[in-house]
């Protein structure tokens, strides 16, 4: 029986439209990372912590930060050389880097260059001048290289007190004594994580996660209506014995929905073994690379960074599963298939956006369901609530139709 009642969920056009529709999907949403991430002025941010990361392993010591200090000390006396031997900054009476730094943020135009007066368009063709100097023998910028590293440097140097660190508003007490324990007893912040990378590997497996609830969606449910049109219920439930095809069914369904996420997540998350970023699944969580304007992007959790996506995977799965029941129960209790879509699209769409709330920058403080409740590992919590209520109300019908009269 069990056999039987598997292969109805091979629709060779359902199968054709899921495969459409996942090829869709992974152009628009999914492959940001692999193709566009890291972008802009994140660039050289990753490209100072893998250097970081082969030259002194997963963590930075008191002497590697020396090491770095003197690094950026000599970088801006190269960089002052330039300034001054440049002919445009002598005639702006620039003496050294300092000084063109100054004048650049006081001076560089706003707007697009046809939006700009001959003024602005001159300015800009000065500081282009400067800047084409300060280009290294790498044809890397000197200028991005030494905005990055002052950065990440006045980053390190907010870690050097603990009580200043965690003698901010955005935490509570108890947040504060986990922080401390984490960040400073266990050196945390030492950690060479790249800024966000955690964020968008969190985001790009909540795409995961609705490319899920989509073909669920279309692969699952219509066969229990198709039965009931074509009349096969009331002939497999003419027993009382034949009322147990509703639990095979039932098994059937969290059966194959269990098997679509594996697929969906293996096959999508094993791609990031073809990205960059595998060089820092043995990191911790939290790093001196965090954006000072994000405080909340810290989490309590001394994992790696590859123990944090396997938390998030099992988020992926909580929440996929619980969608899976809600599913088989909005298909048992359907008349037709209009009637099963208009239930189908308000309930995906709640889906969403409570995927949303529960993967983005989980198991950080910034998490929104964190932020509401105050509750360490509220996410792992709220899937598990989601799925024990959801699992239940398929299995709270089965059992309410095995003593159902027939004809009513």
């Amino acid at each position: 029986m069990f056999t039987v009642e598997f292969k109805k969920l091979f629709q060779p056009i359902l199968l054709l439209v899921a495969l459409l529709i996942t090829i869709v999907f992974f152009n628009q949403e999914l492959t940001f990372i692999h193709k566009f991430w890291p972008n802009g002025g994140l660039i050289p941010i990753y490209e100072q912590a893998s250097d970081w990361q082969n030259r002194f392993g997963q963590t930075l010591e008191d002497e590697e930060i020396a090491e770095i200090e003197a690094e950026y000390v000599t970088l801006v006396k190269q960089a002052d050389m330039i300034v001054s031997e440049n002919p445009i900054a002598k005639k702006l009476q620039l003496g050294n880097y300092a000084e063109f730094e100054s004048w650049y943020e006081e001076n560089v135009p706003l707007g697009a260059i046809n939006e700009m007066n001959e003024k602005e368009k001159e300015i800009v063709k000065q500081i282009d001048g400067i800047q084409q100097d300060l280009i290294n023998d790498t044809a890397h910028s000197m200028v991005d290289k030494i905005n990055v590293l002052q950065n990440l440097y006045n980053s390190m140097n907010q870690f050097d007190s603990s009580e200043v660190f965690l003698n901010d508003e955005h935490y509570t007490e108890k947040e504060r004594e986990r922080l401390s324990e984490t960040l400073f007893m266990e050196d945390g912040w030492r950690n060479i994580l790249p800024s966000y990378l955690s964020s968008t590997v969190a985001s790009y497996f909540e795409s995961i996660l609705i490319l899920f609830i989509f073909l669920l969606s279309i692969l699952i449910p219509s066969f229990f209506v198709r039965d009931r049109l074509l009349g096969l219920q009331k002939i497999q439930w003419s027993s009382r014995h034949g009322r147990n095809i509703l639990w095979t069914q039932f098994i059937i369904g969290m059966t194959a929905s269990f098997l679509l996420i594996t697929f969906v997540v293996g096959i999508f998350g094993s791609l990031l073994y073809f990205t960059d970023f595998t060089q820092y699944f043995s990191n911790g969580l939290n790093s001196f690379f965090i954006d000072n304007e994000e405080p909340l992007l810290l989490s309590f959790y001394q994992w790696t960074f590859a123990e944090w996506i396997v938390n998030v995977i099992l988020l992926v799965y909580l929440t996929g599963m619980a969608y899976s029941g809600i599913l088989l129960f909005l298909s048992q209790t359907s008349q037709h298939y209009l009637s099963l879509l208009m239930k189908i699209i308000p309930v995906g769409f709640v889906f969403i956006f409570i995927a949303n709330r529960v993967l983005k920058d989980a198991f950080y403080l910034k998490n929104e369901l964190y932020q509401w409740t105050k509750i360490p590992m509220i996410e792992i919590y709220t899937g598990i609530f989601l799925l024990v209520i959801c699992i239940s109300l398929p299995i709270i019908f089965c059992i309410r139709q095995q003593g159902k009269d027939l004809l009513n």
